[in-house]
């Protein structure tokens, strides 16, 4: 079941407990997550819109309530650890650290973790511990 197809059958519920929070949310969402030919989204493309959202409001003011936020990390799944990115970069740290500049090095780490959970501040003081 796709990520649209879960917030569908939440919002029923959410319309029969009279969750106008809940309620607004989804709709709101399967509304970004479907096509104009009614098509849905991918899961990965749908997570990482949400991601953006987590991440804008981590960097200040957003149109989005604490509960809608609240409700947002409910379907973001969890991001990796430091230590499960240095363990997931340990087949390419010689190219991290032999990168002459820090956005290389940056790419090379982000290659690597491609379709992995991972916050880029995270992958940054991971790749600065490599290059120390």
């Amino acid at each position: 079941m796709t990520i649209v197809q879960r917030m569908r059958s939440q919002l029923k519920d959410a319309m029969k407990a009279r969750d106008s929070v809940r309620t607004g949310f989804l709709r709101y969402w399967i509304a970004q997550l479907t096509l104009g030919t009614a098509e849905e989204v991918s899961d990965d493309e749908a997570i990482k819109k949400m991601r953006g959202i987590l991440k804008e409001a981590k960097g200040g003011p957003t149109t989005f309530s604490d509960a809608e936020l609240g409700l947002l990390r409910e379907w973001v799944p969890s991001s990796l650890t430091a230590d499960q990115i240095a363990e997931a970069l340990a087949n390419v740290r010689e190219q991290i650290k032999a990168a002459p500049k820090d956005g290389m090095a940056m790419g090379i780490a982000m290659k690597a973790l491609a379709g992995k959970p991972v916050e880029s501040d995270e992958v940054k003081a991971v790749i600065a511990s490599f290059r120390q």
